[in-house]
């Protein structure tokens, strides 16, 4: 073969190489550069560079949206459902990680050239003073072309002839994806927030805890505590607030929540600097140190906070007063009370006090009562002597009984709890709750909870439609009568997912709410949804309101169960656990969730009694 002939055929074999390189990328997409015409998959594409996968879907979808959240990645944590009820607007969530000042610049022109903007929130953390203009130094941070007036071919050309290992790696992932977020999908598209809904279940309750867990989240190295990028920070802000002057545009601009470690890096003159420099460019809400700023429990890690906390931010913006949130939380920044504001942090920082919005609350756990205790074959069942005994301490030692729903107000509404609270609860629902617990519970001026399972309410004789004997169960009628007494509260056991397998026929037996074996998302999702829909329509009807908190069935569960209880509309559940204190926390829903509970039987001794109630 001549060297021509050769020659030919490589460049042949190049090219060709090279269009198929350019094929599979421009196919598969994993940038959402190209549109993302077969996966649609904007979640992995933002994941990937948020920048340009982002603008990419707003060029697809822009006629749905005409209000923006611009900032680095603590903006995610503003809900744009909260913003769109406040404004009566269409936010999407423009927050980018690793961006700095000019990047938003860049982001807001693009905004106003290409979309209908009516307000823009501008967050602003500490970082934005500390770097600017860092540039782009891999394909996964490259800003759009059309943002930068860089060349567009240049730009396609390198997405269509990049790595195709990073094409290969969203096929990958294609075939692992799941309901649930992984780290190759972090973002929900629609809104282009994060998707914390892993995040936002975990159990933060108990400081020792969560401490344990994330500590090392919250570790600071000492370095530069100046911020070299005041100026350049202002003048973007300034650039942005003539942006939106000239088009009519409302700018709402947030410095946002601040952990305490963080701040205490930089020196008193460089926070001083960087507030009075914002304040003679833009009027702004500053949350940077409140009270919350000193409880790590408000934070995902040492520079985001969570989610819980911008709702409170909006609150306070908004005036929102069905929302919690602590004394001097947020102040309204202008070039006249700058100075002030700020001595007041530095001179009187709002450093909080643990029991103005923490509460420890044991919580015991019941089932069957009878007259008297006999051959001890019921492990679960007390008799009416030992319950009159356990009852009677909890009066006489001063604990005062809660209600679910108190529990709630305390976290969402910052409602007052009684001193030494004591949640009093019974599962299943058995019949003894209502003819020998109650009386007693009125005696000593007590309430409980009783977690009933839907589908044994009413049975006196038989487990469900089976001839099989049952240990009766109070109906409708009964918990009509004990919830119009304000003594005991009718709550969630499930309806049908606390089967007694002996009695049950075919494959598809539930003991508790886990997922059978093998099961998939789907099926478990539709199956866990029906359950909750079904027994909370029938207690709409039969009580009046629907339920506010459940009980896990043998107090087991999956991250995926939580998310779709609490997606349901039910913001309190417990397990049976016992490795934490139960610590609400006032703005935190998560201190509501899995909540611990102690078995208290015939045997418990008024010592381990106290013990519990005293979380030793």
């Amino acid at each position: 073969m001549s060297s021509k002939k050769w020659l030919c055929m490589f460049a042949a074999a190049i090219l060709l190489a090279l269009t198929a390189c350019a094929a599979f990328n421009i196919l598969v997409d994993p940038f959402g550069v190209f549109g993302d015409p077969i996966f649609s998959w904007y979640g992995y594409n933002e994941t990937n560079n948020p920048r340009v996968a982002k603008l990419s879907w707003l060029k697809q979808h822009s006629q749905d949206y005409d209000s923006y959240v611009i900032g680095s990645s603590s903006a995610a944590s503003y809900s744009v459902e909260e913003l769109n009820e406040y404004l009566d607007a269409r936010f999407y969530n423009l927050f980018v990680y690793g961006c700095d000042t000019k990047d938003y610049v860049d982001f807001a022109a693009w905004l106003v050239e290409n979309c209908q903007v009516k307000n823009l929130v501008l967050n602003l953390g500490l970082n934005e003073a500390t770097a600017y203009n860092i540039g782009e130094d891999s394909i996964n941070d490259r800003m759009p072309a059309d943002t930068t007036g860089r060349s567009m071919l240049q730009f396609y050309l390198e997405y269509a002839f990049c790595n195709p290992r990073l094409s290969a790696d969203k096929l990958s992932a294609w075939f692992q994806d799941e309901e649930l977020p992984q780290y190759f999908d972090v973002f929900e598209p629609v809104s282009g927030c994060y998707d914390k809904r892993l995040r936002d279940i975990e159990k933060i309750g108990d400081p020792d805890v969560y401490t344990s867990a994330h500590g090392e989240s919250f570790t600071f190295i000492p370095g530069e505590s100046q911020l070299p990028c005041i100026q350049e920070c202002a003048r973007s802000v300034a650039a942005i607030r003539d942006l939106c002057a000239q088009n009519g545009i409302n700018l709402i601009v947030i410095a946002s929540p601040v952990y305490y470690g963080q701040w205490s890096l930089y020196s008193e003159d460089a926070l001083r600097s960087y507030k009075t420099a914002l304040a003679e460019e833009v009027d702004f809400w500053d949350f940077s140190i409140t009270p919350v700023s000193y409880d790590s429990r408000y934070f995902y890690d040492a520079t985001h906070f969570r989610n819980a906390l911008g709702t409170m931010v909006l609150a306070e913006i908004f005036g929102n007063q069905a929302v919690y949130r602590p004394q001097r939380f947020g102040t309204y920044v202008t070039a006249e009370n700058c100075q002030s504001h700020i001595d007041r942090l530095f001179s009187d920082p709002p450093v909080p006090s643990l029991p103005d919005y923490t509460a420890d609350v044991p919580i015991l756990l019941y089932h069957h009562v009878v007259e008297e205790v006999t051959d001890g074959s019921d492990a679960m069942a007390v008799s009416q002597e030992a319950l009159d005994r356990q009852l009677r301490l909890l009066a006489e030692e001063g604990f005062h009984s809660v209600t679910a729903q108190e529990l709630i107000d305390y976290v969402y509404h910052g409602g007052s709890l009684p001193e030494k609270p004591v949640f009093i609860t019974f599962d299943d629902g058995y019949y003894s709750n209502y003819s020998l617990a109650c009386p007693l519970l009125e005696k000593y001026g007590l309430n409980a909870t009783v977690f009933s399972i839907g589908s044994s309410m009413g049975h006196m004789e038989y487990y469900k439609d089976t001839g099989h004997p049952i240990t009766p169960h109070f109906g409708y009628g009964e918990a009509r009568e004990m919830q119009r007494t304000g003594v005991i509260d009718v709550q969630s056991h499930t309806y049908d997912m606390h089967q007694w397998p002996a009695y049950e026929t075919g494959s598809q037996i539930r003991s508790n709410i886990l997922p059978l074996e093998g099961e998939r998302y789907e099926d478990y999702t539709a199956a866990i949804r029906s359950d909750l829909e079904t027994y909370n329509r029938e207690r709409e009807t039969e009580l009046g309101a629907p339920f506010c908190a459940l009980a896990y069935p043998e107090g087991q569960y999956r991250d995926w169960t939580e998310v779709l209880v609490h997606q349901a509309g039910i913001p309190l559940t417990l397990s049976t656990r016992t490795d934490s204190r139960n610590v609400l926390v006032r703005g935190l829903p998560q201190s509501l969730y899995a909540l611990c509970r102690w078995y208290v039987t015939e045997n418990t001794t008024p010592s381990q009694l106290r013990a519990i109630l005293q979380g030793t």
